[in-house]
């Protein structure tokens, strides 16, 4: 009997929670953009002396399907990578690659955020380098109302 517990118990921990098994809903973070996030691209962030480097796997993506955008200290990263399907009958028998829309945020650190960033794609690779050399702005003060010196 009690083994017979056992295994019932240990069939629905193998199972998973039901949490496991709802459709998962991707929310997206900005409220004007209606489409959302079907997965997320494979990512390495590293950093070296004088910058930062994010790299993401991003194969068979033109650029133009491509965005990125910097705001409040998130870097998002969204695109779609199209399937292309013969037009005749197809029977599949594995399907690994990721199709559809994507996105993928990362969190930037202040001290870096309004620091020189580029962007290159080449072979299926996204690569943004931030600066971390931080240079001071000086800005002018002017006061309202005063003529400037000739």
């Amino acid at each position: 009997m009690a083994l017979h517990v056992i295994r019932v118990i240990r069939e629905l921990a193998d199972q998973g929670s039901p949490a496991m098994h709802r459709p998962r809903n991707f929310y997206c973070a900005e409220g004007d953009d209606a489409r959302c996030s079907k997965w997320e691209p494979n990512t390495d962030i590293f950093e070296c002396a004088d910058h930062v480097i994010i790299r993401l796997e991003l194969a068979g993506i033109q650029r133009e399907a491509i965005s990125i955008l910097l705001k409040n200290g998130r870097l998002t990263i969204a695109g779609v990578r199209k399937e292309k399907r013969p037009n005749e009958t197809i029977y599949y028998h594995q399907l690994e690659i990721h199709y559809g829309l994507f996105r993928k945020v990362i969190s930037i650190p202040e001290d870096i955020e309004h620091n020189d960033i580029t962007a290159v794609l080449d072979d299926g690779l996204l690569e943004i380098k931030i600066s971390k050399n931080s240079q001071v702005v000086e800005i002018p003060i002017s006061v309202e109302g005063a003529e400037p010196k000739a």
